[in-house]
């Protein structure tokens, strides 16, 4: 089982938080320009993992939840809305991560999500003495659901409890109260929750446009050092130039061209961050992912990370 563990830190970086957060295989990357800030609210209490997240800009999220568990996760906002797998998500649904499956995500300034990772015998042992069944057997195998609100608004409000005692006592981990709220109050809400959902939540992007969409980020993340015109990445995607812009407008908020340059400007920073500067000039690596107008692109990288990629440079993790 294991171990009683606690992660509260703020951040400035999107790349930071995501490396941080205990046993999620993440990449998250920001859509919107902006200086970001982030909370990370992570802890353990006998084999079951909870997360209070929150970030200020909008982020694309992808991404593998804790191996051999069964994760969950609720808006903390209920007034929010996110794109998850292909499907509205708002604050009446209940979010079920595929076993071991990836999972993608767009989410807008002001996201604020709790999630919560348990053992599968735990959901399976609840489920059996509730007398609703296993977690796949309950939902049929549907992944986000429509959920009562009675019964939403209970899970979120054991939630926030449950965080907020964390999160303003230091010594709320070792309490035998909290400790029945996280491994036996919070399973059966969530598997009350389940058993009382009604359906799916409604997709709004159909399956070839995520296909599409799929392979043009497939395509622009193995080839953004070189020349890559929109052209390229619609025939790699197989849909039309104007349904490309659509897709990716309707996705992630901006166009084909400029996730690119999105793409290019973060994969920069992520060098940056880690090179030592010492032996690292920021117009080599500017000019190994195609730019070459030192001037626009330092406009730019400052206007998207509100910081000039010198001084990314000079604060980077190098050891």
């Amino acid at each position: 089982m294991q171990q009683t563990f606690l992660i509260r830190q703020n951040f400035a970086d999107v790349d930071d938080l995501a490396v941080q957060a205990r046993q999620w295989n993440l990449d998250f990357r920001q859509l919107d320009r902006g200086h970001f800030k982030g909370e990370l609210l992570q802890f353990g209490v006998k084999g079951v993992q909870i997360g209070d997240v929150r970030f200020s800009r909008s982020v694309r999220q992808k991404g593998v939840p804790p191996r051999d568990m069964r994760t969950i996760a609720i808006l903390a906002n209920p007034d929010f809305q996110l794109r998850w797998r292909g499907k509205l998500i708002d604050g009446q649904s209940l979010m079920v991560f595929p076993d071991g499956a990836e999972f993608s995500s767009v989410s807008g300034a002001g996201f604020h999500v709790y999630t919560c990772s348990f053992p599968k015998e735990m959901l399976s042992t609840v489920g059996e003495s509730m007398k609703v069944g296993f977690v796949d057997e309950v939902g049929d195998g549907i992944d986000a659901f429509r959920v009562e609100q009675s019964a939403v608004e209970k899970l979120r409000g054991l939630l926030f409890k449950i965080c907020n005692s964390v999160r303003n006592e230091r010594t709320a981990l070792s309490h035998s109260v909290l400790s029945e709220q996280v491994t036996c109050d919070l399973p059966r809400e969530v598997m009350r929750a389940i058993a009382q959902s009604r359906g799916n939540c409604p997709h709004v992007t159909g399956q070839k446009r995520l296909t599409a969409l799929a392979r043009a980020e497939a395509y622009i993340e193995k080839h953004a050092r070189g020349a890559v015109r929109v052209a390229d990445i619609c025939r790699a995607a197989g849909v039309s130039e104007r349904t490309l812009q659509y897709a990716f407008v309707d996705q992630f908020g901006i166009g084909p061209k400029e996730f690119l340059n999105v793409f290019r400007l973060i994969s920069i920073r992520r060098q940056l961050h880690v090179a030592d500067p010492r032996r690292t000039k920021v117009a080599d690596v500017a000019n190994s992912w195609g730019f070459w107008h030192m001037g626009q692109f330092a406009a730019d990288y400052r206007r998207r990370f509100d910081e000039y990629p010198s001084e990314t440079l000079k604060r980077q993790s190098f050891t």
